[in-house]
């Protein structure tokens, strides 16, 4: 087995927990630096990503160095993790546990900036599809100006559709009013994004029929699905509540500052 082998394999024991380490792997493994800690029964993952590597992170974090990611099976594989980082870079830790964060604070200055939740189906849970959404696998180029304007780049939509993405649109003739595309994160997990409706036509419930048709579809295809929302959109957490789907993850995202960048702060 690889080293890559190794560390998705310790990783995808808890896949949903851990969907983006697994995502960044995925897509950038040979630009990541990753090691795999193994003392005895216990385990520990680091990865430490260049944090221009990722379009999100390039555009929010641009003071930054490296995003550090973490998992381990228990608190004493955490030092060996520890010494793999020097102390005076610049990082955002992205932390999927509350444990991990009382690990590091004794040794960082850290500031939380956001939360971001990821929502799942439960076991059994199905979905109707609507009948008047049209899914396709083909990167509809009237779309575009709905996706980007989630903050998606055209080079990350078109990678999505070559890589087997599809979308679940409502339209008004030609006319599209709401919209979402499916896109793998990682061998079974599909994540449900740039969800979208115009102006105009929100308020009338378009968004839950895109997204249940989406889930729908993610399932029927045999994968997992994956709906994504910053802590402070509310609508969208209203959206992912109404559909029964339920939190799987919190991921919180920290950045280290020094002391005199606290107090600017």
């Amino acid at each position: 087995m690889s080293h890559y082998e190794a560390v998705m394999s310790r990783l995808r024991q808890h896949p949903l927990r851990n969907i983006t380490l697994l995502k960044m792997m995925t897509a950038y493994h040979d630009k990541i630096d990753s090691y795999l800690i193994e003392q005895q029964a216990h385990w520990g993952v680091l990865l430490l990503m260049p944090a221009g590597t990722f379009a999100y992170d390039k555009r929010t974090y641009p003071e930054a160095d490296t995003v550090v990611m973490m998992d381990y099976c228990h608190p004493e594989v955490f030092q060996a993790l520890l010494a793999l980082l020097p102390m005076d870079a610049r990082y955002v830790f992205k932390l999927q546990k509350e444990a991990y964060l009382k690990e590091l604070a004794p040794y960082f200055k850290l500031l939380k900036v956001r939360s971001i939740y990821s929502y799942s189906t439960a076991e059994d849970q199905s979905f109707i599809p609507d009948a008047d959404c049209l899914v396709s696998e083909d990167l509809d180029e009237r779309l575009l100006p709905l996706w980007t304007a989630n903050d998606y780049s055209l080079e990350e939509i078109r990678g999505y559709f070559q890589a087997g993405a599809f979308s679940a649109t409502l339209f008004d003739g030609e006319l599209p009013l709401s919209t979402c595309i499916v896109f793998r994160n990682e061998e079974s997990i599909w994540e449900i994004g740039a969800v979208h409706t115009v102006p105009a036509a929100r308020r009338k419930g378009l968004a839950q029929r895109v997204v249940r048709t989406a889930l729908a579809h993610t399932l029927q295809r045999g994968y997992i699905p994956r709906y994504q929302v910053l802590e402070d959109n509310l609508a969208s957490i209203t959206l992912a509540e109404s559909l029964g789907l339920k939190l799987a993850v919190k991921l919180e995202h920290w950045i280290n500052y020094t002391p005199e960048q606290l107090l600017q702060k």
